[in-house]
C-alpha cells in the first residue's frame, strides 16, 4: 500500500494501518465520526479510552487545541517524537476522540512515512496501537497482521519501530506539568533539556481497575498483554528462587549478560537486549512478549526492573501486562 493510497483512504473516512517510530497505529480522520467509530469498533477499544491525534507540527496543532508556551517549548525541542501532549482541545474535535473529556492528547510522529501522509491529507490523524484493546502492542507489519487477523485494514509498511514503546504522555493543563503514562522520554530528560519541572507518577503501581474515565490513553489496568498468563517478579531473585517447570514455563529476562543458577538453566529464556541498556529492551519488549507468547506455556515468567527512572517506562508496560504478581 502506498502513501498515496493511505491518503486517499483516510479522506474517504475509512481506516488504515500507519507506522509510527513507536508502534504501528490504526489511523482514521480525527475529524471523521465515521473513521472514529471504525477504529473504536476495530480494536473493541472501551469508550472512556480517549485517542491521540497526530499532527505535523507545534502550528498546526493549534487548529485544533489551546496550545501554549510550555507546548511551544516542549515541541520545539522534542518533536517530530515520541511525547504526547494533553491541551484543551478546540470544537473541531469531537467527544468521540476525547471520551468526553475537554482535553486532547496530540503529538507530532517522527515516523517519515506517516508525515508524508499528513502532508497529503492536511487534517490531524488518530492513530492508537493497531491491535485489539488490551493486547500487545505491534512494531512491525507481521506483528499488526497477527493481532489483527481478518479484520486487519490496509498497512502502510514502514519497517521495525525504532522505539518500540508508546510515546510519554504529558499533562500540560495544570503546573507543575505531570508524566501520565511513561514512554521514551524521562521526566528528567524533559527538565534537563527544557528547565520545565515535571512530576511524575510511580510506574510500579497500576491504575483502578474501576477507574470510570481515563484522562489519557495507557492507563487502563490491563494493557500490553499476552494470552498466557504473565507472572511478575519484584526481583531477579525473586524469580531465581521460585520452583519453575520446564515443561509449563518459559522466561524473559532483561539482557543475554544475565547470570543464570542451576535451577534457570533448564527453562526456555527470552532475552530483551544484548546489552541491558533502555533503548535496547523498549525496542524489543511487545516484539519479545509476542514471541513468546506463541509458544504456549502455561505461564510467561520475567521480573521488574530496578527502580531507576529511565526504567519506569518498562516496568509500567510489565506491570500492566502481568496477570499475576509474585
Amino acid at each position: 500500500m502506498s502513501v498515496e493510497v493511505c491518503a486517499s483512504c483516510l479522506s474517504n473516512g475509512d481506516v488504515c494501518v500507519l507506522p509510527t517510530e513507536t508502534v504501528y497505529g490504526l489511523a482514521g480522520s480525527a475529524i471523521s465520526s465515521n473513521a472514529i467509530k471504525k477504529i473504536y469498533k476495530i480494536k473493541g477499544r472501551p469508550p472512556n479510552n480517549p485517542l491521540i491525534v497526530h499532527v505535523l507540527d507545534h502550528e498546526s496543532a493549534f487548529d485544533f487545541c489551546h496550545t501554549n508556551n510550555v507546548s511551544k517549548i516542549l515541541a520545539d525541542t522534542f518533536w517530530p517524537g515520541p511525547l504526547t501532549f494533553i491541551l484543551p482541545k478546540k470544537d473541531i474535535i469531537s467527544n468521540s476522540v476525547t471520551a468526553g473529556l475537554d482535553t486532547v492528547a496530540v503529538r507530532s510522529p517522527a515516523h517519515p512515512l506517516f508525515r508524508k501522509v499528513l502532508e497529503k491529507v492536511e487534517f490531524p490523524i488518530a492513530a492508537p496501537s493497531a491491535n485489539l484493546s488490551t493486547q500487545i502492542s505491534p512494531t512491525s507489519k507481521r506483528d499488526v497482521l497477527d493481532a489483527m487477523g481478518k479484520n486487519c485494514p490496509y498497512i502502510l509498511d514502514g519497517g521495525t519501530c525504532n522505539f518500540g514503546i508508546e510515546s510519554t504522555v504529558i499533562d500540560l493543563t495544570d503546573s507543575p506539568v505531570k508524566i501520565l503514562r511513561h514512554g521514551p522520554i524521562s521526566a528528567s530528560e524533559i527538565e534537563s533539556k527544557t528547565g520545565i519541572k515535571v512530576n511524575f507518577p510511580d510506574s510500579q503501581e497500576k491504575s483502578p481497575t474501576n477507574e470510570p474515565q481515563l484522562n489519557s490513553p495507557g492507563q487502563m489496568s490491563k494493557h500490553y498483554a499476552p494470552t498466557t498468563p504473565l507472572r511478575l517478579f519484584k526481583s531477579f531473585d525473586d524469580l531465581s528462587n521460585f520452583h519453575l517447570n520446564k515443561k509449563n514455563d518459559l522466561i524473559i529476562l532483561p539482557s543475554n549478560k544475565t547470570n543464570l543458577p542451576v535451577s534457570l538453566q533448564k527453562v526456555q529464556i527470552f532475552y530483551l537486549s544484548k546489552t541491558g541498556e533502555f533503548r535496547d529492551i523498549a525496542q524489543n519488549l511487545f516484539r519479545v512478549l509476542r514471541e513468546a507468547d506463541k509458544i504456549r506455556k502455561n505461564f510467561i515468567n520475567t521480573h521488574l526492573l530496578p527502580e531507576e527512572e529511565k526504567y519506569s517506562a518498562i516496568n509500567d508496560k510489565l506491570i500492566r501486562a502481568s496477570s499475576i504478581n509474585i
